[in-house]
Order: C-alpha cells, then sequence, then structure tokens
C-alpha cells in the first residue's frame, strides 16, 4: 500500500499526537479516529445509553434548554454592545 504527506497545523499534530496510542502509527490512529466519526465502531459516548431513568433524562433536556436561552441572551447582549 502507497503513503501520502499530509501538512498539519502544529495544534492539530499534538492533538492528534495525543490521541494516538503507544502502540499505534498515526496512520492507525486517523484511521481508527475516522470509523468511529463513520459509525464503523460504536462512537464512546454510546455506553451512557440507559444511564438515565426518563426523569433524570427530562431533567438534563430542561437544563440544556435554559443553558441555550442563557446563551442566546447573552449573545444578543453582546451583539447589541458591538
Amino acid at each position: 500500500m502507497g503513503s501520502k504527506n499530509i501538512s498539519l497545523r502544529e495544534e492539530v499534530y499534538e492533538e492528534l499526537k495525543r490521541e494516538k496510542a503507544d502502540d499505534e502509527s498515526f496512520s492507525d490512529t486517523v484511521s481508527r479516529l475516522l470509523s468511529v466519526r463513520h459509525d464503523e465502531e460504536p462512537h464512546p459516548l454510546y455506553g451512557l445509553i440507559g444511564m438515565l431513568d426518563e426523569d433524570e433524562a427530562e431533567e438534563v433536556r430542561e437544563r440544556v434548554e435554559e443553558f441555550r436561552a442563557d446563551v442566546s441572551e447573552e449573545m444578543e447582549e453582546t451583539r447589541k454592545e458591538i
């Protein structure tokens, strides 16, 4: 199999390096990350499914909605100041 050279910004390279396991090549790391992205492997957060009962899930949804409303309000106030 052939190979290709690519350029990465320094911060992207450092992030990729942090993701790389000791026994992995960079190609293996990129392949693993892309396979998760394309749902060939379950996403690591899928293990959290079922950890909340319906009442807890509803509370999380409500808090997320409140957070979004607060952020939207703050962004609108900031926009008006600019």
